[in-house]
């Protein structure tokens, strides 16, 4: 098992944000974690990541490949994000350096967590980026890049150490419906080379149906319904899972 959530609560103080959210994921397993707004999923992907904001605080138990990551230390927690544990943000500009130039990003990424000398660190830094189809805009710095290129960088750096887990939260939220599409091919097919397990946080039961396997749908802070995504999304059981289901223009067969 990659990851496996027992019984994990958010709190402020004693305000319950998350309550009693237990999942668990597979090697190379696709689960999809859907809900409105507000609803915990990115505080749920924060406490696995250990990111919680200041002022909250995590309860329960997170498993990891049969590490606890609930109580580890911030050293034990920054060798694993970015090798092991990965992310990607729904904005990348709030990730990336605005000084650096993007190729420089990734490899500084791989120079860092893979201890490999800079020439080596380049290479694969130039191998990741036409991996996700950029190889020449190595030397733009990221204001010069479009949304969607953006958010390819922040794929290719989260895919740079090759992590059984990647988190991706609303990746696509704020792209069009070609270049989403793009990404979501991209993602795929890095996690599958990797075998490694995809948690997919979003709002958007279509891009549900196309990427995952399995989905969890969160409700006020807790999961309501879980089951197969073909399942869920034809058979829903739950009047919320029904309701998102009316409000989207997604048609299942």
């Amino acid at each position: 098992m990659t990851i496996d959530v027992r019984g994990l609560s958010v709190l402020a103080g004693d305000v319950p944000l998350v309550r009693e959210v237990s999942f668990e994921l597979g090697e190379g397993e696709r689960v999809g974690l859907i809900g409105e707004s507000g609803s915990g999923k990115s505080l749920t992907a924060s406490a696995v990541m250990g990111l919680l904001p200041d002022g909250l605080r995590a309860t329960g138990s997170i498993m990891f490949h049969g590490k606890h990551l609930l109580g580890a230390s911030e050293r034990e927690l920054s060798r694993l994000r970015g090798n092991e544990l990965a992310m990607v943000f729904q904005e990348p500009m709030t990730a990336l350096n605005p000084l650096m130039r993007v190729g420089r990003q990734v490899a500084e990424s791989i120079r860092l967590h893979r201890r490999v000398p800079s020439r080596e660190a380049n290479r694969i830094a130039g191998e990741l980026l036409d991996a996700v189809d950029l190889s020449g805009v190595a030397r733009a710095y990221p204001h010069q890049l479009s949304g969607g290129q953006r958010q390819r960088i922040m794929l290719a750096i989260a895919l740079a150490n090759d992590p059984s887990l990647l988190i991706c939260d609303e990746p696509t939220t704020a792209l069009d419906v070609t270049v989403q599409a793009q990404v979501l091919d991209l993602i795929l097919t890095g996690v599958a080379r990797r075998s490694a397990a995809l948690l997919f946080i979003t709002h958007d039961l279509a891009v549900v149906a196309r990427v995952c396997e399995r989905v969890l749908v969160m409700l006020d802070g807790r999961i309501v319904e879980e089951g197969s995504t073909r399942d869920v999304l034809t058979q829903p059981r739950h009047e919320y899972t029904k309701k998102l289901l009316a409000a989207s223009d997604l048609e299942v067969g």
